[in-house]
């Protein structure tokens, strides 16, 4: 089914997305963009389209390679410990495929 008669009759609110962040964030007042004016009409696009960097993409590679390597590390110090003294149980951290990207959000 196709993004758009999923969200076909969906209104949205779109108070966070006409504010203007820029100004916002180096200390200026709080400005609402107008939903009609280029300005407000951009945001909204951008809102719309899939180009949002929040949750659309992945954890980089760099975070991940320090994450695997750190839980392989972890888990091979459990096993020496384990070969050293077979008394200990030993609980091993699983992998899954998108624990990386999780940990990164």
């Amino acid at each position: 089914m196709s993004r758009t008669v999923r969200r076909k009759n969906q209104r949205h609110e779109y108070v966070w997305v006409l504010k203007d962040w820029d100004l916002f964030i180096k200390g200026g007042p709080s400005i609402r963009h107008d939903q009609h004016s280029p300005a407000g009409r951009k945001a909204i696009a951008i809102f719309h389209s899939d180009k949002e960097i929040t949750m659309g993409s992945g954890a980089p590679r760099w975070y991940r390679k320090i994450f695997d390597r750190r839980r392989r590390t972890r888990n091979d110090r459990v096993m020496r410990q384990w070969l050293g003294n077979h008394d200990f149980d030993p609980v091993f951290e699983a992998s899954h495929k998108h624990e990386a990207n999780w940990s990164w959000w």
